[in-house]
């Protein structure tokens, strides 16, 4: 299974060890990317017209056991986060991954990040 990341999971970030050992690649899907005062970001889960690229990484090969962790970690169970699948551009091909979306962003305090990459975001 194929996961893409756009946080805390990225490699380098905070998370990012829960991926230890998997392949990533740098990938975009479209969408609109939101970061939340608590410190983390939040992909919306309703597409719309005009959403732009949100930059990321597609993580390979991931098994159901670890893919349940991430479950948990994502809050999936508590309704903070669901679990959805989209289509991921890698430049020259698509590949259908997972990904963690959040319904209503805005609700939760979120900013929209306007050019699509977390990392670039100031800590306020």
């Amino acid at each position: 299974m194929n996961l893409f990341v756009y946080g805390t999971l990225m490699g380098g970030a905070p998370q990012g060890a829960l991926l230890v050992g998997l392949e990533r690649r740098a990938a975009s899907l479209r969408g609109r990317l939101y970061d939340l005062p608590a410190g983390y970001p939040a992909l919306a889960a309703l597409r719309e017209e005009g959403d732009g690229p949100v930059h990321g990484e597609l993580v390979l090969g991931l098994d159901e056991g670890r893919l349940g962790l991430l479950d948990r970690y994502e809050g999936v169970d508590e309704g903070l986060y669901r679990r959805v699948e989209r289509d991921v551009d890698l430049g020259l091909r698509r590949l259908r991954a997972w990904v963690y979306v959040m319904e209503h962003p805005l609700r939760r305090g979120g900013r929209l990040v306007t050019d699509g990459r977390w990392r670039g975001v100031r800590r306020r």
